[in-house]
């Protein structure tokens, strides 16, 4: 099955953040790390959504194997997002 990523007003605004913070630090700086990091985490949140909308119904075993891929997935939580 392919899905094409799409575009989400969250995704556009993590988009415009990784496009300033581009243009003020450079393409290296860890401003612009953070948000490209937002901005690739949005795209893939949004792919995931698509996968599953365009999906069959799934199975309870095929939900619960979905569930355990997602919830053991490695995160990174910057400190700014882990004192809010």
């Amino acid at each position: 099955m392919s899905v094409k990523c799409p575009t989400t007003p969250a995704s556009r605004v993590a988009q415009g953040r990784l496009a300033v913070a581009v243009r003020d630090h450079g393409p290296d700086h860890p401003a612009t790390q953070q948000a490209r990091s937002a901005f690739e985490a949005e795209r893939y949140l949004a792919a995931v959504r698509a996968a599953v909308a365009a999906a069959p119904p799934l199975t309870a075993d095929q939900c619960a194997r979905l569930r355990q891929i997602l919830v053991t997935a490695p995160t990174t939580v910057n400190q700014a997002e882990a004192a809010a």
